[in-house]
Formats: C-alpha cells, sequence, structure tokens
C-alpha cells in the first residue's frame, strides 16, 4: 500500500475494452493524430499495451515533422508511452524512453519542458524505491513549473514529492504536499488527482496508526472518484480501505473492501489491481490461519501476475506465498520464495526497495531456521540498500534484523545497540505500530537468553519490552496483537515467580476478546491461565513465601533481646530480599548516628559507608523517604564516593527510613550486585524490605527503652545520693546537660530562673536544684504567684500583723519567714502586680521581709527559685515586670525544652508512666505498640508531660488486662488538638505535613467509597503504606460520616 500519483487521464469519447483485430488494422492506415486518440481511448480503458502500440505508431509519425507545433505533440505523445510503460511495471524501460523522448526534443527543449519531464522522471525514480534520486529530480520540476500555469504536470510533481516523504517518514512535509496538490488539481478541476491526494492523506494518518482519520480521508476519495466514475481508482480505494482495516484488526470489514475492491478491478479489466486484491485476501486468511484459503488466493494471484507479465504484482505474491509458508514453519519454501523474487525485483528495478524488503524476508527466514549469521549478513546488505535509497522504514527493520540474530547468538549488549538504533529511528518517523512489534520480538529473544543463563537481569530486560509492545498494540486498538503480547507478558511474569501479574495480565488479555474472538489466542489463554493457578497453589509452600518471614522475626523478637535481635532480622532481611549485604544505622545518645548491625561486610565498612552517605546524600535526605537505585555507580546521589568506598556501577540498592522518634534519622542499608542471578530489587523486594524496616524499628527501640531504663535508674540513683528524688525522666541531651550543671550549681544559694512552657517539668527541676543543694534538709516551700490575688499573695509572702486589714484577726508569719533556711519556690512568677514585685527586689537585696501593717523587719536566710512561660523581657518592655527585679532574680537561667523538642523522651515517658499507673491500678500492661509511639512522636503535646501523663493514665485505664497500649486507646480529642494552631509555639513542618496528609488520604478514601484499594491508586501509594497511613491517623468511617453531617 503506497502513495501514488494519478495517470493523466485524457477524457476520451467512449471507453474501450480489447480491440477487435480489424478495428486494430482499420487504425494503422491513419496518421499521428488518429493513432493519438486511439491511444487515449485504450488509455483510460486501462488497456496499457494496445494504446502503448499506438502511441507509438503516432510518435513514429510526428517524429517525422520538425516544426514547433510538433515539439509540443512529441512531448505530449512520449510522456503517455512513459505512463503506458509505468502503469504496466515495466519501470526500466518507462526511464528509457523518457530518456529518448528527451533526446528527440533537444536542442529546442524549453524550460517548462524540462520541468514535466523531471516530473516524470521523479515519479519513476520513487516507484523504482530511489528516493533520493527521485526528491532531486521532483524538485528540479516543482522550480521548473511552479511559476507556470501547469496546473496538472506541477500536482503531479507535488504529489511525487509528498509520497517520497511519506515513505522516508517526513509526515509534516509530506502532509503539506499533499494539501497543496488538492489545490492545484481543484485549480486544473482534475477529481481524479484531488482524490489521488485524499488517499494519500489517508496512507499518511494510516503510517501513523491515526486510522479512523485514515478511513475518512479513504473514503473521500472513494467517493469522489465514484462520483467521477473513475471505476479504476476507485477500486484501488477500496482496497486501500480494506489494508486500513486490516491494521485496526477488524478483518470482517477488511474482508468485505478487499473483495469489493477486486469486483470493481475485475469490472473495469484492471488485472494488476485483482492479483493485488488477491494477495491481500490471502494474507488476511493467513492471519485467520485459514490455511487453504489463504494458500489458494495467493497462488491464484501468482498465477495471474505471472500470466500477464506484471513484475511488481508477482514479487509481491511470491512474498505473500513466503511469509505463507514461514508462519506454517516450512522455511525452506518460504526461503525459496523469496529468493525468486529477489531475483525477479534485481531484473525489474535492482537496488529498489522490493530488493531491501526481499533480502530483509531473507533474514527473517534465516533467524527462524536460527542461521544467524546469514540472516546478518542479509540483513547487512539490506541495510546498505536502504541507506543508500533513504528509506527509513526499511533502515529501521534491517537494523532491527541484526540486534534479534546478534541477540540470539548471545551478545546482548551488541543487540542491544541495533534495536536502540532501530527504535530511535522509528521514533522519529512516528512508526509507532513497527515500534510495538519491535518490542514484542525483543522481548521474546530476551526471554529465551534469560532462560538459558539463568540471569534474572534480562527477564526484567524482557518483561520491559513486552509490556511496551502491550500497551503500543492496545493504544492502537489492535486487540489480537495486545493480547499475543499479554500472552508472553504473562508467561515471561510467571518465570520471575511473579503470579499476581501473570493474573492480571491474562484477565487483561480475555477482555480483548468479548467483540474480536480469536479462538487460537483464546485457547492460549486458558491454558497459560491453568499453568498460573497452579503456581498459585505452589506458591503458598514456596520457601520464597515471604509471608514465612514474619513468623521467623516473631521467633527473633521472642528469643533475642537488644541489638541482638537487630542482628538478627537485618540477616532474615538480607536472606529474604536477596540481598548481598546490608547494615542498620540509628542515632545514638548525642544525636549522632552510628552501625548499630552489619550483614556481608564488617562494621568497619559499615562505618566509611556510613560517613560517605552522610557527606554526600546528607542525613535529612536519607531520613525522609526511601531511595533506591538501579545502577548506583552511575547514580548523580553516588558516583562521587571516593575510590576507596565507590559503588559498583552495577550495584542496586535499597536505603529504608526507620521509623524512630528522634530528629536523627536512622536508616536501613541493603544493596547487590544487579546483573547477578536476581538483578536489580523489583517492587514486590523493596515493600517486603518497607514492611519488615518496621520489625527493625521495634527491635532497636526495645533496645533503647532497656537502656535507658538503665540509665534513669543511674540517674535516680545519684539524685537520691544528694536528696529524695524527684522522678526525672529523660534522656534528652539538653536535659541532661541541664541535670548536670544543676548538680554543680545545686549547693550555691545563687537565684535560679526557670524558663518553661507549662506542663515541661519545672516544679520538678526546682525540687531537684533544692535536693542538690546544702539546704536539702531544711523546707522547700512551693506558691503559684497566678493562683492568688494582690492582697491575699502579698499576705501570703510577708505575712501581716492583727489588724493590717479586715478580716486580720491574728498575726501571720509569710512564707519567707517559714522557708527561713530553706528554698521558696516562686512559679508563675510574671503574674506578680508591680507593688509586690518591689517588695520581693527589696527582700533580696536586704535578705530582710516586713509584714503587711508591721513597722520592724526580720532577717530572713532563704533560697529564692522562681520560674515563668513568658518571655520576662518582652513583659519589662511593656513595663509589666521589673527590670532590676528581672537581673536579680537571674543569676542563673535554666531553659526547659517542651516536649515536642525531645520526642526520644517520649518512649521513655511513656514506659515510665504506663508502668506506675498499672502498678497503682492493680492492672497488667503488656508494654507499648511502635505505631503508637511513632503518632506520639508526631503530636504537638502542647500541654508537654503533664498531658502525656494524662494521657497514658487514661489508656491505662481502658486497656485490657495483659494487652499492650495501641493507637485505639489514643484519645480522639488528642488527634484533633493536632489540627489546631498554637499561638505561641508554631507548628513543625511535621505536623502540617501530617495534616495535610491526613486531610487527602480522608478525601480519597470518601471519593471511592472507602474501597481502599481504589484510593491506593488514588493517591500513588502501596496498598500496606495506606493501611499504615489509615491507622496512624486513626481514619475510621464512621466517625468521618458522624463529623461531615
Amino acid at each position: 500500500m503506497e502513495a501514488f500519483v494519478p495517470k493523466d487521464r485524457p477524457n476520451p469519447k467512449r471507453v474501450l475494452g480489447d480491440p477487435p483485430p480489424q478495428t486494430h488494422e482499420r487504425a494503422a492506415g491513419n496518421g499521428d493524430r488518429k493513432a493519438h486518440e486511439l491511444g487515449d481511448l485504450y488509455f483510460a480503458a486501462d488497456n496499457f499495451a494496445v494504446a502503448l502500440e499506438y502511441y507509438r505508431r503516432a510518435l513514429e509519425i510526428e517524429g517525422r515533422r520538425g516544426d514547433a507545433a510538433s515539439q509540443e505533440t512529441l512531448l505530449k505523445t512520449g510522456t503517455q508511452i512513459v505512463e503506458c510503460l509505468r502503469h504496466r511495471g515495466d519501470l526500466n524501460e518507462a526511464v528509457e524512453a523518457l530518456h529518448d523522448l528527451h533526446r528527440r526534443l533537444r536542442p529546442h527543449v524549453t524550460r517548462e519542458q524540462i520541468g514535466r519531464l523531471s516530473s516524470r522522471l521523479g515519479i519513476l525514480l520513487f516507484e523504482r524505491g530511489r528516493y533520493r534520486a527521485a526528491h532531486r529530480a521532483a524538485s528540479v520540476a516543482y522550480r521548473l513549473l511552479r511559476d507556470t500555469s501547469l496546473n496538472l504536470d506541477l500536482g503531479h510533481t507535488e504529489m511525487c514529492l509528498g509520497a517520497i516523504a511519506l515513505r522516508t517518514g517526513e509526515w509534516n512535509s509530506a502532509r503539506e504536499h499533499f494539501e497543496s496538490a488538492i489545490a492545484t488539481y481543484r485549480r486544473a478541476d482534475y477529481q481524479s488527482g484531488m482524490a489521488a491526494a485524499y488517499n494519500n492523506l489517508g496512507l499518511l494518518h494510516k503510517n501513523q496508526c491515526r486510522f479512523k482519520e485514515a478511513v475518512r480521508f479513504l473514503e473521500q476519495a472513494l467517493r469522489i472518484s465514484e462520483r467521477s466514475g473513475h471505476f479504476h481508482d476507485a477500486a484501488t480505494y477500496l482496497h486501500n480501505l480494506g489494508i486500513v482495516h486490516d491494521k485496526m484488526g477488524d478483518w470482517d470489514l477488511a474482508e468485505e473492501h478487499y473483495r469489493r475492491g477486486l469486483q470493481m478491478y475485475t469490472e473495469v479489466g484492471y488485472a494488476a489491481g485483482r492479483a493485488r486484491a488477491l494477495s491481500c485476501l490471502g494474507n488476511l486468511k493467513r492471519k485467520r490461519r485459514d490455511w487453504p484459503q489463504a494458500e489458494e488466493l495467493i497462488r491464484e494471484s501468482l498465477a495471474l501476475a505471472s500470466e500477464r507479465g506484471y513484475p511488481r504484482e508477482t514479487i509481491l505474491a511470491r512474498e505473500a506465498l513466503g511469509d505463507f509458508h514461514l508462519d506454517r514453519g516450512s522455511v525452506a519454501e518460504a526461503r525459496s520464495e523469496f529468493e525468486t523474487a529477489l531475483t525477479m525485483a534485481d531484473q525489474v528495478a535492482p537496488e529498489s526497495d522490493l530488493t531491501v524488503e526481499l533480502l530483509r524476508r531473507l533474514g527473517e527466514a534465516s533467524l527462524a531456521a536460527a542461521e544467524l549469521e546469514p540472516a546478518v549478513r542479509l540483513a547487512e546488505r539490506a541495510l546498505s540498500i536502504a541507506r543508500r535509497l533513504g528509506d527509513r522504514i526499511e533502515e529501521a527493520c534491517s537494523l532491527k534484523l541484526i540486534g534479534l540474530a546478534r541477540a540470539e547468538e548471545g551478545d546482548l549488549d551488541q543487540g542491544r545497540t541495533y534495536l536502540d538504533q532501530a527504535s530511535e529511528i522509528l521514533n522519529q518517523i512516528g512508526k509507532r505500530y513497527e515500534l510495538a512489534r519491535l518490542c514484542l520480538a525483543a522481548g521474546l529473544v530476551w526471554r529465551k537468553r534469560a532462560r538459558r543463563g539463568k540471569s534474572r537481569a534480562i527477564l526484567d530486560e524482557s518483561v520491559s519490552y513486552l509490556r511496551r509492545a502491550a500497551a503500543g498494540f492496545e493504544s492502537f486498538g489492535l486487540p489480537e496483537l495486545t493480547g499475543q503480547a499479554l500472552l508472553e507478558l504473562a508467561r515471561s511474569e510467571m518465570i520471575r515467580g511473579h503470579v499476581d501479574e501473570a493474573v492480571i495480565h491474562l484477565d487483561h488479555a480475555a477482555s480483548l476478546f468479548s467483540d474480536h474472538p480469536d479462538p487460537t489466542l483464546e485457547r492460549g489463554i486458558e491454558d497459560m491461565r491453568r499453568e498460573v493457578e497452579q503456581g498459585l497453589i505452589e506458591g503458598t509452600t514456596a520457601q520464597s513465601n515471604e509471608f514465612a518471614a514474619f513468623d521467623e522475626i516473631r521467633r527473633v523478637l521472642r528469643v533475642e533481646e537488644g541489638e541482638g535481635s537487630v542482628q538478627e532480622i537485618l540477616g532474615l532481611m538480607v536472606r529474604r530480599s536477596g540481598a548481598s549485604r546490608g547494615c542498620v544505622v540509628a542515632p545514638t545518645q548525642d544525636g549522632s548516628a552510628s552501625v548499630l548491625a552489619a550483614v556481608g561486610m564488617s562494621v568497619r565498612v559499615a562505618q566509611d559507608l556510613l560517613r560517605e552517605l552522610l557527606a554526600r546524600v546528607g542525613a535529612q535526605r536519607l531520613g525522609s523517604g526511601p531511595i533506591v537505585s538501579s545502577r548506583a555507580g552511575v547514580d548523580p546521589r553516588f558516583r562521587e564516593f571516593p575510590a576507596a568506598h565507590a559503588l559498583s556501577p552495577r550495584t542496586s540498592l535499597v536505603i529504608m527510613p526507620l521509623s524512630l522518634p528522634s530528629r536523627q534519622a536512622g536508616f536501613l542499608y541493603l544493596d547487590r550486585p544487579s546483573e547477578g542471578p536476581l538483578g536489580t530489587f523489583k517492587q514486590r523486594e523493596v515493600n517486603l524490605i518497607s514492611v519488615l524496616s518496621n520489625y527493625v524499628s521495634v527491635a532497636i527501640l526495645e533496645s533503647q527503652r532497656r537502656e535507658l531504663a538503665r540509665e534513669n535508674v543511674s540517674l535516680r540513683g545519684r539524685l537520691l545520693e544528694n536528696g529524695n528524688g524527684h522522678g526525672i525522666v529523660t534522656r534528652s541531651r539538653e536535659l541532661l546537660e541541664i541535670l548536670s550543671l544543676l548538680e554543680r550549681v545545686g549547693p550555691s544559694d545563687a537565684t535560679i530562673l526557670i524558663e518553661g512552657e507549662t506542663g515541661s517539668g519545672k516544679g520538678l527541676l526546682a525540687k531537684a536544684i533544692h535536693a542538690s543543694s546544702n539546704r536539702a534538709n531544711k523546707p522547700l516551700i512551693q506558691v503559684n504567684c497566678a493562683a492568688l490575688p494582690e492582697p491575699l499573695l502579698e499576705s501570703e509572702l510577708f505575712g501581716h500583723v492583727q489588724g493590717a486589714f479586715t478580716g486580720a484577726v491574728r498575726e501571720k508569719a509569710g512564707l519567707f519567714v517559714e522557708a527561713n533556711g530553706g528554698t521558696l519556690f516562686l512559679d508563675e512568677v510574671d503574674k506578680m502586680t508591680i507593688t509586690i514585685q518591689g517588695k520581693l527586689l527589696h527582700v533580696l537585696d536586704n535578705r530582710e521581709v516586713r509584714p503587711v501593717g508591721g513597722n520592724r523587719s526580720a532577717k530572713v536566710d532563704v533560697r529564692v527559685l522562681c520560674a515563668t512561660n513568658v518571655n520576662l523581657k518582652a513583659r519589662i518592655a511593656r513595663g509589666e515586670f521589673l527590670e532590676d527585679l528581672y537581673y536579680r532574680l537571674n543569676d542563673i537561667c535554666f531553659r526547659v525544652p517542651p516536649l515536642r523538642e525531645r520526642p526520644e523522651d517520649i518512649p521513655l515517658l511513656v514506659d515510665h508512666y504506663s508502668r506506675r499507673f498499672a502498678a497503682e491500678l492493680g492492672k497488667e500492661v503488656r508494654g507499648v505498640e511502635p505505631e503508637m509511639l511513632r503518632l506520639f512522636a508526631e503530636l504537638p503535646w502542647r500541654g508537654n508531660v503533664r498531658e502525656l501523663e494524662k494521657v497514658v493514665k487514661r489508656m491505662v485505664v481502658l486497656a485490657n488486662e495483659g494487652e499492650p497500649l495501641t493507637t485505639r486507646l489514643v484519645p480522639r480529642e488528642l488527634l484533633r488538638v493536632e489540627e489546631e494552631t498554637n499561638g505561641d509555639a508554631p507548628p513543625t513542618l511535621k505536623a502540617e505535613v501530617a495534616k495535610v496528609e491526613r486531610k487527602l488520604i480522608g478525601q480519597a478514601l470518601e471519593r471511592s467509597n472507602w474501597n481502599k484499594l481504589k484510593a491506593a491508586r488514588e493517591l500513588n501509594l502501596s496498598y500496606p503504606t495506606l493501611l499504615q497511613k489509615i491507622k496512624l491517623y486513626q481514619l475510621d468511617r464512621r466517625m468521618m460520616i458522624r463529623q461531615r453531617s
């Protein structure tokens, strides 16, 4: 199915078939005019042999005349001779006739005549497959004709240029030339030319796999031809419509168009068209596996073309017969037909498009016979000719054949190189259908090599090729080819052990044949389905069943403790994921990162690797999300490693962050050679690593809990040595530094200001300061300045005499007097009025106190500790706090960090309070769920430790006997508080991200009617990840419905 240039129609008064002998003899005695008119009649009737005889007789007569008028007649007659030879398929003779005509016209030939001759030469060279030479000739013709009134010749030239561009894949240029030809033919009122241009536009869209557009243009061409009575052309357009529907997989409609075209070719007596139609019908029957009918039709086409002497049609019929034998597995017969056709093509048009195609066909036959070197040699010959002709389609097909042959030999790198070149060309010229066919063939060859070499990486490439093939065919609406690609993809997935994916592909393939039954493919799908079902059964008992890993992990967690369990779980993960080595990195108490466990490498090597990862990738990126690299050595993130620690270019690695309540990232590192038997890490393996990494986090948290419990016992012991200890439970570096400093300043009498948010532990710190001081055996008196109005606070602090104010019925000593020799702790000191602040300043300066209403002062020896949860300097600026008092209180200032700034304390505090309240309630609570600790680490804790204490107490009360604390017990209001904005403390980035994430997940679940699989796909999350986040954010369908209502 090629783009073509229409023949010149002389508009005869009647249409003739083969003339009776007497008519022929009578015409022989007429002059040149009569001979030319008879030639036109037979030409219009497609009887080119008789027309040629009359034109030659007219040319002989005209050649004897030498005037200017005969020059134009000579050109007209000579051109018709060329057209007769062209339509008979005698292209070499047609070129010779054109050169002979040029010699006859010399030396009086004009520019316009040269343009017309060049136009004809371009058309002939195009039909011989010599596209570069054809383009040169047609370009000369276009320059000479574009400013003339010779619209017919100009239109033919534009059609020729368009056909060349179409063949070489220059789609935009082809469309412009065809559209311009339509306008040119319209000026000449040449309906046949307009129809031919519409036909060529249809072919352009067919080549781009835009089949609906192709049908629209071809039907337009058909309507014009039928309306104009040009039934020869109408038959051609019907034939082309059949080819388009054939490509679309609508074989019933394709056959209908082929048969209508065949009938019309028969009625107009166009034997060459009949031969082409019979050949196409035979090919269609071949695709339908109707072997007897296919062979009969193709052989009928071959017999007709041979009998009538149509070389091109004969060659095409033999090529079709070769394809028939190749599909039946008769490689020797196929090769014989291809070789015969090639010999004929060399005689008709050596090194033409036919030659290239037949050389490639022979190469494909050799490849089918596993004769790889002959296949390569034939493909290289075809490639050389295709490049000389400028035939980019055949160039790509020849490269594809070489690539497949080299891959079959085992040289996959060279095979891949050739296939990549072919793919690049097919992409450039928009031949996506051919690209899908390339991917299908490559997928099968790569799978064969993978099974021989037992290589997972090669098998993965096979799957990649087959996926691209299936997607390509499906995008064109080709169910049979899509089904074939999906069936092969399912086979490859079964070999990989991906039974679920194989089931999905088979279901997809089966759904394609509801409207397009294909018994052969459907049988193949059912056979494959039975194999897959058996694979599902076998997979339940296979060692590779990853669910068995969870039983092993539970055993490890029951038996091992501390870092030993981390080492055991890491070893299990290395085995189950197919990794070669791995390590676990966790934050240490001082905030740095350290290797906790290593498998397949020494701890020293792991520490070196950790150092480079932190330097090149960064702690923030390592802890923010999973990192997967299939070829780390060439990955920009890793290729700058120093030579001593450089990763191989073929290293496949996974870095999975660990869910630990710490600002310092912890992560899991695994790698393996990407060219090993298992290839790169696959989705299933990454998913398994992601899930199992949670158990690593659990083991680390449990190890840290035990270690921190030991540390806290030691800390309590140290505090008890200096006093009674007051339950400060922490592992926060900042708070531990405060406690260390406290031991040094405690024995002094320095006034200490403690800053911190409500509930952060300021009172406990004050008690610890007192306990570590020399006044530990003296009283510690605490007063909340915000709890008393000004008169009562003044009396409470400084005392009063009898009658000092209404209700002062007896004298009272103030708290300063009561605390004499000990410590007075003034909580929320910022709530004092300016008057009381002044009296407090006097006491601190003079170490004496005067009661309210009294006139004598008493000496006191009191250490003052103060606490506030506001910025006192800001109060000073507003005149609400005395600056002198601020500096008098601030000998030493401690800032207690809020709980949200020390999430590492949360596991320890939860453990402490859960044990304490369980003991008080006489209830057994078996630990804490790691998911709950991760949730607690994300919460803002506006009420700090005091709020955490109340929440844990409530959860212990609600917990079932003998069960752990879980997210199910977390109060709903606590999660709602997280969504509010804190005016004093801006929300953290983590909190804001969590808020947005919770909202988006909730919306997706509602849109999918709580179909979690559908919501996961919409959010581009894995199903296990979505389940984890639903649990983390406590998303509940009934609760959300109530909130909405």
